[in-house]
């Protein structure tokens, strides 16, 4: 027994390493195939700076992805990066069936994102500037002032009991209090996305342990929608990040292609939210609307 416990440890500590060396691996690859591009992608970041609509910046972005994308696919050492790490058939691979190699063409875009906007950033975020910046500014104030009275039993935000135990859901605040660490959307997004679905564990865990309590088996511990919202307007109110607004007109005009499904959702209900919190201070002559 204690050999194979001894095996398994030892083989956990392999598998640990491969995927160690591989994500290594895989961004020396991916840099090095970016800087082969890197007049090209220079030229597309000069003429995203010099636009100013939102939607006129993300059709060059949307050109410098389809660039990248049709680059990566004609590359010898991402194709091969790829189907080695997936111990597959290279005919599978090269397949638009093929997982591994979605996941890794993802991983390409992902860090290519990343560099464009590291580069343009300060005119991609707040393309309006001072008269943006203020407005999150006074929308954060009205948010702090806010706080103190958003109770879990606040008459417009209204948690169910049985949820009170898990307030004040700080593990969801954290990921919030990260937005500013980022500044790609993809990067801010996962920090939303996160958020949400952290919420939506923590509300199954004490609707669970309730349920278990009550002696019951059914469904009634899967949160759902109307779970969610009241929660999620709590956690925003009380974490208050920066630039909230400006974050998700940045993460509109902007978002990654291929979010569908629960990110969208997610990412619906996180909308939804914010919405809701100006709703309530629009009660207050301070908001700027």
């Amino acid at each position: 027994m204690r050999a194979k416990e001894f095996l398994a440890r030892v083989q956990a500590a392999v598998e640990i390493k491969h995927d160690l060396f591989f994500q290594t691996l895989s961004t020396l690859v991916i840099s090095s195939f970016l800087k082969t591009f890197d007049d090209q992608i220079k030229e597309y970041r000069r003429r995203f700076k010099e636009l100013v609509m939102a939607d006129e910046k993300a059709e060059v972005y949307d050109e410098f992805i389809d660039f990248v994308s049709e680059k990566m696919n004609d590359d010898f050492a991402i194709q091969t990066l790829a189907i080695n790490h997936a111990g597959c058939d290279e005919r599978e691979c090269v397949s638009n069936d093929c997982t591994a190699m979605e996941n890794h063409r993802t991983e390409v875009l992902r860090q290519a994102e990343i560099g464009f906007f590291n580069a343009v950033f300060s005119s991609a975020f707040l393309p309006n500037g001072e008269a943006q910046r203020q407005k999150d500014n006074v929308f954060r104030e009205s948010l702090g002032e806010l706080r103190s009275a958003a109770t879990l039993d606040h008459p417009d935000i209204q948690i169910p009991a049985k949820y009170h135990n898990e307030a004040p859901w700080l593990p969801a605040q954290r990921h919030l209090a990260l937005l500013p660490a980022h500044k790609s959307p993809s990067g801010k997004l996962t920090c939303i996305m996160n958020c949400v679905f952290t919420i939506f564990k923590l509300l199954f865990v004490g609707a669970s342990g309730l349920t278990i309590l009550e002696g019951r088996t059914d469904d009634s511990a899967v949160p759902g929608a109307d779970d969610l919202l009241p929660v999620l307007i709590y956690v925003i109110i009380h974490a208050n990040p920066p630039n909230l607004l400006s974050t998700i007109d940045y993460i509109d005009n902007f978002t990654p292609r291929g979010i569908t499904g629960q990110d969208q959702y997610m990412l619906m209900q996180f909308r939804g939210a914010t919405e809701f919190i100006k709703s309530m201070l629009h009660k207050n002559p301070r908001v700027v609307r």
